[in-house]
């Protein structure tokens, strides 16, 4: 009876498949079928989105499983989390994250109200650099909860400290072209992400024209060091509207607080208030946003 059960528990799923353990439980956010997450982490990791998510910072799900149907990991999350509506529908402020241990790979995807503040090259440096050393050693627990520990940092507006490799030599011990090398690479590796970023930020997502206009900007909340933003940008090609979220370095003369806490705003629309522990996510979509890492 041994390798029957064994086998039934690393079989593939397809998209269908997969719990959506929010729908029957408002405080859960972890699907966690093939038990490769320990109950701890599971426990960790629902906190964490669930605090996300009362703040209106993000909607955030996660999926750990054996293996999948499929070979692109990008089209089976992007298909898993736009059926499950993560985020919310008047901001799309999603986020999914898809473990499959047998492909040896994680998958992030973001909603556009998230890309602002959580860019694909971040989306990456997470894996990088929190995730991926504790799966390399088969603890993907510890790597998922560092994951979304980083993660949940940034959406409060904190910086990820700098990681820099201690492997580097000293500058004086560097040949002369490897120095101009780096200066070339600190200044236009920034400043051709910065142009990515904003030509992205102004592409629309139904017609895929760069025709997004900024039409209103308004403060939702703020942390220590940043005022936190929701942007609405209208195509002006196709009248379509979208709404994002930004962050700002906060000005000395600018430190009052909401008087009703960090953030103002809720759960995603579309449930009720009455009692029980059904939830549900807010219905947001997903544009091309994310990375993917694997080890």
């Amino acid at each position: 009876m041994l390798f029957p059960l064994l086998g039934s528990a690393a079989r593939p799923y397809g998209v269908e498949e997969i719990p959506n353990v929010q729908v029957g439980n408002r405080y859960r956010f972890t699907s966690n079928p093939d038990g490769v997450l320990s109950p701890s982490a599971v426990a960790e990791i629902d906190s964490l989105c669930y605090s996300l998510r009362h703040r209106a910072l993000a909607q955030v799900a996660v999926v750990a499983v054996e293996d999948i149907r499929g070979d692109d990991l990008f089209s089976f999350a992007h298909t898993l989390f736009s059926q499950w509506g993560v985020g919310r529908a008047d901001s799309d402020n999603g986020l999914g994250i898809l473990l499959v241990v047998d492909r040896r790979e994680v998958r992030f995807v973001t909603g556009p109200g998230l890309e602002g503040v959580l860019p694909d090259a971040l989306c990456k440096r997470i894996q990088m650099r929190y995730m991926l050393p504790y799966f390399r050693e088969g603890d993907y627990s510890a790597g998922m909860v560092a994951g979304l520990r980083a993660v949940a940092s940034v959406l409060e507006g904190s910086e990820l400290d700098s990681g820099g490799n201690d492997d580097f030599r000293a500058a004086d011990d560097l040949p002369v072209w490897a120095v101009f090398l780096i200066v070339f690479l600190v200044v236009l590796v920034p400043l051709g992400i910065m142009l990515v970023g904003f030509y992205r930020s102004r592409r629309c997502p139904r017609c895929r024209a760069f025709a997004l206009v900024l039409q209103s900007r308004n403060l939702v909340g703020q942390t220590d060091h940043y005022n936190l933003f929701e942007d609405t940008y209208r195509c002006g090609k196709c009248g379509f509207v979208v709404k994002r979220q930004s962050r700002s370095a906060r000005s000395d003369n600018n430190n009052h607080r909401g008087g009703g806490g960090m953030w103002i705003g809720g759960f995603g629309g579309g449930h009720g208030s009455g009692g029980g522990f059904g939830g549900g996510f807010g219905g947001g979509s997903f544009g091309g946003g994310g990375a993917g890492s694997r080890w």
